[in-house]
């Protein structure tokens, strides 16, 4: 029986063994065995997956990981909008931003604003300023900001 292989989308495959290889190494596709992802997926916890899927939709984007922001030093850093606070009616308006990459959370503070248009949870955003740590959590107040994807 003859070998027959041919390339699909960066992928070759063999029609002898029935199993896609990758130059990563035999039996992974892009890198990654299924095998280890299914694994992964069985075995990991909620937050363990989430935390992948938030690197890996952030991987290749101009920015810090949340974890590695220094304080009090010029920062651009993002990820995936998780919650929003606004102020009590009847006080000064702000509006708190949680947000989270899957290396850790940050929260901005828009002083003067109760509400943004196009932020809301699930969307992505990169925040550009100056953080600081507040009761352990990083806290950057009015940052410029540009909506992602």
């Amino acid at each position: 029986m003859p070998l027959v292989v041919g390339i699909i989308t960066g992928v070759i495959a063999s029609s002898a063994s029935g199993r896609a290889s990758d130059p990563n190494g035999p039996g992974t596709l892009m890198g990654v065995t299924p095998e280890s992802e299914l694994q992964e997926r069985l075995v990991g916890s909620v937050a363990e997956l989430d935390s992948r899927r938030l690197q890996r939709r952030f991987h290749g984007v101009q920015m810090s990981p949340i974890g590695q922001v220094a304080e009090r030093q010029p920062a651009r850093f993002g990820g995936e909008v998780r919650s929003q606070q606004r102020s009590a009616p009847g006080s000064r308006p702000s509006l708190r931003v949680t947000i989270h990459d899957g290396t850790g959370s940050a929260v901005a503070v828009f002083t003067g604003r109760s509400r943004i248009f196009g932020i809301e949870a699930g969307r992505a955003i990169l925040f550009e300023g100056v953080a600081r740590r507040e009761r352990g959590q990083l806290v950057v107040f009015n940052p410029a900001y540009t909506l992602l994807p």
